[in-house]
């Protein structure tokens, strides 16, 4: 099984259109991939939540009315005042499957690594699934400190019988830097998830995340240990997301 999520952070998607050209490139190819070779997930806003969650469930095409429906991020607390936060449980009473925790980008606005422990946490009090991201800067890159970094980050999260439901490698370093994430920088940091995971008896599909394309999501699918991708902008088109699930193959 391979996984491609989308995740459309903070961006408005016409959701009739992006099921119009998701299904009409599905629709093209013979050889799509199955359900059961790649599963799709869609991290959303909640405000869209109701409208795709009805195009789910109405499309006749076999492989959007698959589609998972996950957030972008749940709130480390239970319930209480907290403003403009939201909890697992009402994440779970809404009907999403699961959400985002530890993106670089919540990570940069505060959210430590115990906080992301606690959100992974609530979630599994709610029989909801994490996709937990992981990740260096450039600075830890540079000062040859990517292992215990990546190590740390892993071992703050799986404990308390809290572990990855998928796991998302995006190095920070690689996003608006103008320094490419290669085959290789890839492959140290999944070797380096994948002896921990075997360490710990965790068994974890691991996912790239950073600048994912159409352009280049073979070449990333074909490294060794890659289960899968989280994609950003080239998630926001719906044929664009579609032509790149087309490329995974299981």
């Amino acid at each position: 099984m391979k996984y491609l999520i989308a995740n459309w952070k903070m961006n408005s998607v016409d959701i009739n259109v992006w099921e119009q050209e998701f299904v009409n490139l599905v629709s093209s190819q013979n050889n799509f991939p199955k359900s059961d070779e790649v599963r799709l997930i869609v991290c959303l806003n909640l405000y869209d939540y109701t409208v795709f969650s009805e195009k789910i469930k109405n499309s006749k095409n076999e492989i959007f009315n698959k589609i998972s429906l996950f957030t972008q991020d749940v709130s480390q607390y239970d319930e209480g005042a907290f403003t403009g936060q939201i909890s697992s449980k009402f994440l779970k009473k809404v009907g999403v499957e699961g959400s985002i925790i530890g993106h670089s980008e919540l990570r940069e606005n505060g959210d430590t690594e115990n906080i992301v422990f606690e959100k992974g946490f609530r979630l599994n009090e709610q029989g909801l699934s994490n996709i937990f991201c992981i990740g260096e800067n450039l600075e830890i890159l540079e000062n040859n400190k990517k292992k215990p970094f990546l190590l740390n980050q892993l071992q703050t999260f799986c404990k308390d019988n809290i572990s990855p439901g998928l796991l998302a490698y995006e190095p920070i370093w690689a996003i608006g830097t103008g320094k490419e994430a290669d085959s290789e920088n890839i492959a140290s940091a999944v070797s380096i998830i994948l002896d921990f995971f075997e360490n710990k008896k965790i068994d974890c599909p691991i996912l790239y995340g950073g600048s994912v394309s159409k352009s280049n999501i073979e070449e990333i699918i074909s490294i060794s240990g890659i289960d899968g991708c989280l994609v950003g902008n080239s998630s926001l088109d719906g044929e664009q997301f579609a032509i790149i699930a087309s490329k995974i193959k299981s």
